[in-house]
């Protein structure tokens, strides 16, 4: 078959032969793409501290002869380890959704068919056609090329365009990249090519520079260096405890009449007891979760998240800039008005002949539907002789047609770009000015028409004088639901500013309609153009129009914008919109219509191009880092009566409270409640009137911590204390301890809902409970509390003994006092405001 305009017929590869050369030449991937076996995953699992200290007090307590006890251990160990390795599974499945999602697409022709098959799928023999905007993903000859240049950049450090061709002089043959050779990792800035592929994965020359690298790790985001540091100070304090409750329980044990070797075993199962009861492994474990499921959530919500370090980042954006088309207007356009200065016949006729014969930009298209419906009998589809290519810079494109011995040309572009070229008396270039000016102000995007005859085709447009003909105004309305979305953004602390290639009035007309504030003032290309970027520094702080702009542009107002401390979201999607990307500390590239390039220098892809998205998007990054935030205050917060009475009790000299058998039970309870209950948490209501979070905020800041550590405090006393004092009052220590650990595992499941959010926890329990997972979690605590106390078999292994409706019901009572009473604090706050 053929593609493009080329002359070739290719059949491609065969399913045949695509399934040999995958065995041949391997996949394109870079690295090995094994996934771990289920064996080896449960072997990292158990390389975990806190398996490792089970797994050591099981051997223990072999040691001492008590073989049920560390069967009991053994089982319990077993079953955390299938929770842990179901949220490892649920996260690697939502990593390889998104991947799939990520992966960049690529048109090759296989059976004469001209498909779209993933870079992973592509094989040596592949053909591949390529056109502006497309990252190359594989090695490879070129076939047949047009006009076709590449950004070879990422291999060689040199960022000028490298014009491919097909055959080689004597001095070419020499360069080892060869210019009639494409390479994987390189990207497309214009024209088109076929290309057969000649290596691919870690064989193409990007793959053997990235075998080299891939030891190199990323550095750490700030999220994880700070929750690395809670860690350390975390596990730090876990050694001071465990250190002290050994001491305390062998200077307990001295007393007794027990040897030297059970002493000292007695001694190292309470310190490790509360080894496990206070080392902080949920923390890696809900990053990890977290991040992995947002960028899920949030990719079912039309954004596609590349890297999950992006989560982070979102809830700090403080300024979105946007293009204007197609992304806050529907990219949807109509020819709603003409000016011919000429014939109108011409006009339509010029306009038409302006235009690609198949065309796919919106803008052409619309043009194309308005020349059809005006003269449907008298246009004819003729192909160009030659082409003058839109550019950015330029702002003009133009067909070059033969006629009989000489050539016409028909321009469309920009009005100002058009009228400068154009030869006519001041009052007609007034006349022209104020009927641009008239559809301007209505929000119409103008496109000027003009045309030339000559004999001889010269290297540039801009070398002719042209004959303008008229103008064509375009409506392209605004996306519904974009004004409450700028209207969320300004609630929320974020300006937003229009970067766009169109004229500044049109620009102006759409902001006014969707309440863009300070849209007064408008700065075009050739004003930034003109000033030096101390002067940009300070323009920034104030302009929400940017019009006229070249693709350089958008990088010194990025640029600019961060050096007055904001954090920056851009949207793009052309090849020369990959700079900003990247530079921004959010790139958005769209997702229908932005090109490979767009997407791969992007952190967020939008799906359906919409502003409205972007907002979606920052809202549920807020959720994901608050939420994080909440799971590792609760972590804190029921670790601290657990830690508080492996040293407390001791003291007193009284019967042990927590064994490690507890402990387990209480980690089946705190890791799924840390990660699936918290994650699933939906946002607080006020989450979007905040003003965005300063990036280098602290994970938990000193309010944050001391307010955990006050809830962790009173739990403590609820929990510790109804222990002391059923044992004082002579109740057996099976009553004393079965009462005790309800109350803490009531609150731990009340405390969820205290803190789940800013509303009062009788609000929580309703709304968190509808969700179903979150309602299984809930219940599955309850019916595990139930089981223990009530269960002779499970009475025996954990020490309880059953509860009365009376002790039951003063089990909730202290658990609802010791968790609700932070619903006052609420209260107050609220009443502040």
């Amino acid at each position: 078959m053929k593609v493009g305009n080329f002359k070739g017929n290719y059949l491609g590869l065969s399913i045949e032969e695509v399934k040999n050369s995958k065995k041949i030449n391997g996949l394109n991937v870079l690295g090995d793409i094994k996934k771990e076996s289920l064996f080896i995953k449960l072997i990292n699992i158990f390389k975990e501290p806190m398996f490792l200290l089970l797994l050591g007090l099981s051997f223990i307590y072999i040691l001492l002869g008590e073989y049920f006890d560390s069967i009991i251990m053994f089982v319990f160990i077993m079953f955390i380890a299938i929770i842990s390795f179901y949220q490892e599974y649920k996260t690697d499945k939502a990593l390889d959704e998104l991947k799939k999602l990520s992966s960049s697409k690529n048109k090759v022709i296989r059976d004469s068919k001209l498909i779209e098959i993933s870079s992973e799928d592509l094989v040596v023999g592949d053909i591949l056609f390529l056109q502006e905007g497309n990252v190359i993903n594989a090695d490879g000859d070129i076939l047949e090329c047009r006009d076709f240049g590449v950004n070879e950049s990422t291999l060689t450090g040199e960022s000028a365009i490298v014009w491919k061709k097909i055959k080689l002089n004597i001095n070419e043959e020499k360069e080892y990249f060869k210019k009639n050779k494409c390479y994987s990792g390189t990207t497309v800035t214009g024209g088109e090519a076929v290309l057969i592929v000649t290596q691919v994965g870690l064989n193409t020359e990007h793959g053997k520079i990235g075998n080299a690298l891939k030891n190199i790790q990323e550095p750490q985001t700030l999220l994880e260096k700070q929750t690395r540091k809670l860690i350390k100070i975390w596990a730090f304090v876990s050694i001071i405890f465990m250190f002290l409750v050994f001491v305390i329980s062998f200077i307990n044990n001295i007393e007794n009449s027990t040897s030297l070797f059970n002493r000292i075993a007695d001694s190292i199962i309470a310190g490790i007891t509360i080894a496990m009861a206070t080392i902080p492994e949920e923390l890696p474990v809900i990053l990890t979760v977290f991040l992995t499921m947002g960028s899920y959530l949030i990719s079912k919500q039309k954004s596609l998240v590349r890297k999950t370090s992006v989560i982070e980042t979102l809830g700090s954006i403080s300024v979105i800039c946007v293009d204007k088309t197609g992304t806050i207007t529907e990219n949807k356009m109509t020819v709603v008005d003409s000016y011919n200065h000429d014939t109108f016949e011409k006009l339509v006729n010029a306009s038409f002949l302006s235009c690609e014969n198949e065309a796919y930009d919106p803008m052409e298209q619309a043009i194309i539907s308005f020349c059809k419906e005006k003269m449907t009998s008298k246009l004819k589809n003729n192909n160009p002789f030659y082409e003058y290519s839109f550019s950015s810079e330029s702002k003009i494109m133009a067909h070059v047609y033969k006629n009989n011995n000489s050539y016409i040309a028909y321009a469309k572009g920009a009005y100002e770009k058009i009228i400068s070229l154009c030869e006519l008396s001041d009052g007609e270039k007034e006349k022209i000015k104020e009927i641009n000016k008239n559809f301007t102000n209505k929000g119409y995007r103008v496109i000027a028409v003009a045309s030339t005859n000559f004999k001889r085709i010269k290297k540039n447009l801009y070398d002719y004088k042209l004959s303008f003909l008229g103008l064509l105004a375009i409506s392209d309305p605004p996306r519904y639901g974009v004004k409450e979305a700028i209207e969320n953004c300004y609630d929320a602390g974020i300006k937003v500013v229009m970067i766009t290639g169109d004229n500044g009035e049109t620009a102006k007309a759409i902001c006014n309609e969707i309440g863009l504030k300070d849209s007064d003032k408008i700065i075009t290309g050739e004003e930034l153009e003109q000033m030096n970027d101390k002067e940009l520094d300070e323009i920034v702080k104030k302009v929400t129009i940017f019009a006229r702009v070249y693709p350089n542009h958008k990088m010194r107002i990025v640029n600019a914008l961060q050096k007055n401390n904001m954090i920056v979201a851009m949207t793009g999607d052309g090849v020369n919109d990959a700079t900003a990307l990247k530079k921004a500390d959010v790139g958005i590239s769209m997702g229908k219509r932005g090109t490979e390039v767009a997407k791969e220098s992007s952190k967020l892809v939008l799906l359906d191009d919409n502003f409205k998205t972007i907002v979606v998007a920052i809202k549920n990054g807020r959720r994901v880092y608050e939420n994080i935030r909440k799971a590792i205050g609760y972590v804190l917060i029921i670790h601290i009566p657990i830690a508080l009475a492996a040293v407390i009790i001791p003291l007193f000299n009284l019967p042990i409270l927590l064994f490690p058998i507890h402990i387990v039970l209480l980690e089946l309870i705190i890791d799924p409640t840390a990660s699936i209950v918290f994650e699933r948490c939906q946002a607080d209501k006020d989450i979007m009137k905040k003003n965005p979070r300063n990036i280098n905020e602290k994970l938990l800041n000193y309010k944050n911590i001391i307010t955990y550590i006050i809830q962790g405090l009173i739990i403590s006393i609820s929990f510790i204390g109804s222990y002391i004092y059923m044992i004082k009052n002579g109740y057996s220590q099976e009553l004393a301890l079965t009462f005790s650990i309800s109350t803490l595992i009531l609150s731990n499941l009340f405390i969820v809902f205290v803190n789940s959010s800013k509303d009062l926890s009788i609000n929580n329990f309703i709304s968190t409970l509808k969700d179903k997972v979150i309602l299984r979690v809930v219940l599955g605590i309850v019916l595990l509390l139930f089981i223990i106390i009530y269960v002779p078999f499970f009475q025996k292994i954990v020490g309880t003994t059953p509860l009365s409706i009376y002790q039951l019901l003063l089990t909730i009572i202290v658990a609802v006092i010791s968790t609700i009473w932070y619903d006052l604090i609420k209260i107050i706050n609220k009443n502040k405001l």
